[in-house]
């Protein structure tokens, strides 16, 4: 249970959240994010592109040990028909707002209409997209595709933070260059590259992303060595399922933690009572958490 006398307060890009829980983008509607506002710190729209999507044809969804492997396709209604409806993430918490886009232009295009609406108080462009200006390579497959579409977001996004989310490949350098770019933060780390397959009918079953706890010692290492190498905060995403493991990204160094897939079997508020238990028993806030790891000992061969 959260207690009045347990302080979870933490500050993100001088936005301050009262919890430092949020939902990933994508794994919750509006209704359950307005319904959970005592527990999110604050709410992540699920990603959003010019123009609608319908999204991929089933299956595309597959359960697997520790995760899922999942390929929506980014389904949403597209811009303008999800600015209509902002009204539903009016919850008393920060918006943030998760975009997407195949070329350098879109992304500009989404944080140029971000920018003047209100209720956003920073956006996350997501950055695993393909770019189809480039051969279909995704956005973050090297650092000059990322500090390219970085630099103009972040030109078309004035006064409002921007938060850019990298795949785990080249980690450290696409959030070196995101950095210099301009990004206020950093959120490590999406899905990572996976395979299903349908022995019985011999086919592929779902090739997609992989999340879940299966991914959560990767996205760990990743937050760990990110936060030593950049000024910017970074924000923990992949495995979250327990309060300790929101106490692990802290102490790796994440100043905030996404909570995805693991929502969908357990529930926010108890995943955030196992995290305010835990600082109740060590005696901490969550600001003391920050980054509190000692040095890990180097390994031959890593």
């Amino acid at each position: 249970m959260v207690t009045r006398t347990t302080d979870l307060a933490v500050e993100l890009c001088g936005i301050a959240l009262h919890t430092p829980l949020l939902p990933a983008a994508g794994t919750a509607s509006a209704g359950v994010m307005s319904a959970n506002a005592d527990i999110f710190g604050a709410v992540v729209s699920k990603t959003v592109t010019l123009k609608a999507r319908p999204g991929n044809p089933p299956p595309r969804v597959a359960e697997t040990p520790s995760g899922m492997v999942n390929f929506i396709g980014l389904q949403n209604p597209g811009l303008e028909a999800f600015v209509q409806n902002l009204g539903n993430f009016d919850s008393g918490v920060p918006l943030i707002m998760s975009v997407a886009g195949d070329t350098v232009g879109e992304f500009v295009g989404l944080c140029r209409r971000m920018a003047v609406e209100g209720r956003v108080s920073a956006v996350e462009i997501n950055l695993s997209c393909p770019n189809v200006e480039h051969g279909g390579l995704l956005f973050c497959a090297g650092p000059e595709s990322v500090a390219e579409v970085v630099a103009a977001c972040r030109d078309a996004l004035p006064g409002k933070p921007l938060f850019v989310k990298l795949t785990n490949e080249g980690v450290l350098r696409n959030s070196l260059a995101a950095e210099e770019a301009g990004a206020d933060a950093l959120t490590l780390i999406n899905t990572v590259p996976a395979l299903t397959v349908d022995a019985r009918e011999r086919r592929v079953l779902v090739k997609g992303g992989l999340s879940g706890p299966a991914i959560k010692p990767v996205a760990l290492r990743a937050v760990y060595e990110v936060s030593r190498a950049v000024e910017v905060p970074v924000i923990g995403c992949g495995g979250v399922a327990r309060g300790t493991d929101v106490a692990e990204f802290m102490l790796a160094g994440a100043a905030a933690v996404q909570v995805g897939s693991g929502s969908f079997a357990r529930e926010p508020r108890e995943i955030l009572g196992e995290f305010a238990v835990y600082l109740g028993e060590m005696g901490l806030t969550a600001r003391d958490l920050a980054g509190a790891l000692g040095e890990a000992k180097p390994l031959s061969g890593w």
